[in-house]
């Protein structure tokens, strides 16, 4: 299998790059950002064959030339923007030419070339207020209502993809993801929003006190399971769906992984449910949604995410360590 992997220097990207090239894929990484060099050196010693091409999902004749010249079979499409709401008012038509043309240029070149399979990365964002509630998240029950711009691109990136496998017979479908964190997460120029578990680890470090309020989003994903999620959908025969969510199925404990982390970091401390003023982290968070209902990716790849907070944690302190010992000050990002 011979996969161009679109936002391949991202967190996402590098947790897929690194399942990929674990079973002997060749995984062309294409994006406008180098992946950081730790991942190269990692990837190196893996038996599947790591290509980096830069460029931009804007560019149509880029990514066709790509999939010519590597004999590309497969694309996991996971360029985006994740933009906050200060760079949604400065960049508002960059984001929409990158969240949405982007995604059509990766379709209409991957239709043109007849490649085996497409996995778009969609995102939980586009359920906004409509994900609120006591509910698990169906595929085919909620009608999304975003209430961000990202949020909206990601909505009709989708739809787009969803369009191509009905209207033109391209063989794709779209993984929503839930929250995901774990290895490989740092701060890049096109993520404005890390995931609670990366900051509060951070904080963990330091030996500071984490100031959280109620009700932040828990619908969490270790970036390992994720990983393994998408590779199953891109390797399976065939497709029933155009759309999967890919979740744990369950809300998190936040206090569960604060624990957690007082466990490796016993200077750490915390506070949930403060008042709003005394709020240090999380105050901006959209309000926590439903799990995603995982059901039809289980019954269709037979995925079922195993990690729960202490094996999440402990697993994700030793991932780090190793990469402090492997890289030292460079390891610091993570």
């Amino acid at each position: 299998m011979r996969v161009l992997l679109t936002g391949g220097a991202g967190f996402v990207g590098l947790n897929l790059a690194q399942r990929l090239l674990s079973s002997g894929a060749t995984v062309v990484c294409f994006g406008p950002v180098a992946p950081v060099a730790a991942a190269s050196a990692c990837f190196a010693c893996l038996p599947g064959r790591w290509v980096i091409e830069p460029g931009d999902v804007r560019d149509a004749g880029r990514i066709a030339e790509l999939i010519g010249r590597h004999g590309v079979t497969h694309v996991v499409h996971g360029a985006a923007i994740t933009a906050g709401l200060e760079r949604e008012a400065r960049q508002a038509a960059d984001i929409a030419e990158v969240n949405l043309v982007g995604t059509l240029n990766v379709l209409q070149a991957a239709r043109r070339a007849s490649l085996a399979r497409v996995i778009v990365l969609g995102s939980g964002a586009v359920f906004g207020a409509a994900g609120i509630g006591p509910s698990r998240l169906r595929e085919d029950e909620i009608v999304p209502r975003p209430e961000s711009l990202y949020g909206i691109t990601k909505q009709a990136a989708e739809s787009a993809a969803v369009r191509f496998r009905q209207a033109h017979g391209l063989d794709v479908a779209v993984a929503r993801l839930g929250v995901v964190f774990g290895p490989w997460e740092h701060d890049t120029e096109v993520r404005d929003t890390l995931s609670l578990p990366f900051l509060l680890n951070r904080m963990a470090q330091a030996g500071e006190t984490a100031r959280l309020g109620r009700g932040i989003p828990d619908d969490w994903i270790h970036a390992g399971e994720a990983a393994e999620a998408v590779t199953r959908l891109l390797e399976a025969a065939s497709l029933r769906h155009a759309l999967y969510h890919v979740g744990s199925g369950r809300r998190w404990s936040l206090a569960a992984w604060c624990e957690q982390l007082r466990r490796h970091y016993p200077a750490f401390t915390y506070e949930i449910g403060v008042d709003p003023a005394r709020v240090n982290l999380g105050g901006s968070a959209p309000a926590a949604r439903a799990p995603l209902d995982v059901t039809r990716l289980r019954d269709q790849t037979g995925f079922v995410a195993a990690h729960d907070e202490a094996s999440a944690c402990a697993s994700y302190q030793a991932w780090r360590a190793r990469m402090r010992a492997g890289f030292g000050d460079a390891a610091a990002i993570f």
